[in-house]
């Protein structure tokens, strides 16, 4: 199963990729991207930006689970491990590693 990297760092959308490892690695994207109320049909679509506010040792801790919360509307993908730091600015970076697998015969 392959590993890749995501992050909370904003970058343009390729709408023309035919790839579909690329596409599902954009629509992870997406997700983390997104903020919990965003989306009208769907109010938990996306990261809970109360966790912004927290500590970040205690954000860390609600870190996975809210990361494998979210891309439950990715079925294709599985969090791996993610981490989050502060930096210099003061945001929050968050890197989070996941997993693509596709079902057989999909």
């Amino acid at each position: 199963m392959a590993q890749y990297q995501i992050d909370n760092i904003a970058s343009p959308i390729d709408w023309q990729e035919d790839d579909i490892v690329q596409r599902t690695l954009q629509n992870a994207k997406n997700l983390l991207m997104c903020r919990m109320g965003e989306v009208p049909y769907d109010r938990y679509i996306g990261f809970d930006p109360a966790l912004y506010d927290l500590p970040i040792e205690e954000l860390r801790a609600e870190l996975l689970p809210e990361l494998d919360r979210v891309m439950m509307w990715e079925p294709d993908v599985e969090v791996v491990d993610a981490e989050a730091t502060i930096l210099d600015d003061g945001s929050v970076y968050i890197k989070v590693i996941i997993e693509v697998t596709f079902e057989e015969g999909a």
